[in-house]
């Protein structure tokens, strides 16, 4: 049983999502493929396309600028 997230983003509601972590707030979606190390160009990608949060690992991509 998952927890209520405020976040938005889709991939909460799924039982199987297709990342690991979610790309607005960064928590863990999937369990059975979290933890895996990702590399700077698997970052520089995720950056492109715009998400806050890297969806293989979960480090925080884009600086809050608040």
């Amino acid at each position: 049983m998952r927890r209520p997230n405020p976040c938005e983003n889709m991939n909460h509601r799924r039982t199987n999502a297709p990342i690991a972590h979610c790309p607005a707030c960064g928590h863990v979606v999937n369990d059975a493929i979290s933890g895996r190390a990702c590399s700077e160009t698997d970052h520089a990608a995720e950056r492109r396309r715009q998400n806050a949060f890297c969806t293989g690992c979960g480090a925080e991509l884009i600086a809050n600028l608040v």
